[in-house]
Parts: structure tokens; sequence; C-alpha cells
């Protein structure tokens, strides 16, 4: 059981991975492009700083958008583990109780 719960801590999704890092490395490289951009023109009095910072913005985004979807797989599989395990043991045999009972010694039932 234990190695189940490991494994569903650590599942990940490719498309959410792509995601995370796409996000990232995209933000980053449209973010220091448009700088470097306003670098070659030498115009950085006049930089419209809502380009990069728009850049990274989206890019963080977007991995963010990838990390909440490895998150929610992770707690959909240990949701799915614990139905599991509180199905199975719903299931399990009610072993019958041998204990003495004194209520019965003053009836008539004995």
């Amino acid at each position: 059981m234990e190695d189940q719960i490991i494994a569903a801590e650590t599942s990940t999704s490719i498309s959410a991975e792509i995601c995370q890092w796409s996000g990232a490395l995209f933000g980053i490289l449209f973010g220091i492009g448009f700088i470097l951009a306003e670098v070659q023109k030498n115009d950085l009095k006049s930089l419209p700083w809502w380009k990069p910072i728009s850049a990274l913005v989206a890019g963080a985004t977007v991995s963010a958008h990838g990390s909440n979807v490895i998150n929610n797989k992770r707690t959909a599989e240990l949701t799915a583990l614990l139905v599991r395990s509180t199905n199975s043991a719903s299931e399990l045999p009610i072993a019958n109780s041998s204990e003495y009972s004194d209520l019965l010694e003053d009836s008539d039932n004995k």
C-alpha cells in the first residue's frame, strides 16, 4: 500500500511538465528578447516596460497552469487510492465475537 501511495504522490503528466517548462522558458526568453530589442535601438528611455513584464507574467501563468495540472492529477490519484482502500476495508468479513456477556446470567434465555 505504501508503494501505491508513493507512486500516487510522485505521479506527473507529460503535457503538464511541457506546459510548466515551456511557460517558464518562453516567458523569460520573450521578456529578455523585448529588452534586447530596445537596447539595440538605444532607446532605453522610452522602453515600454509592459512588453517584457507581460511576457514574464504570461509565461508564469502558463507555468502555474502546468503545476496546477500536476497537483490535480496527484490529488485525483490519492483520492482514488483512498476510495479503493475504503471500499476494500468495508468488504472485509466481520469476525464473530465470542465475548462473555453477563446480561444473560439473570435471564431465562440461558
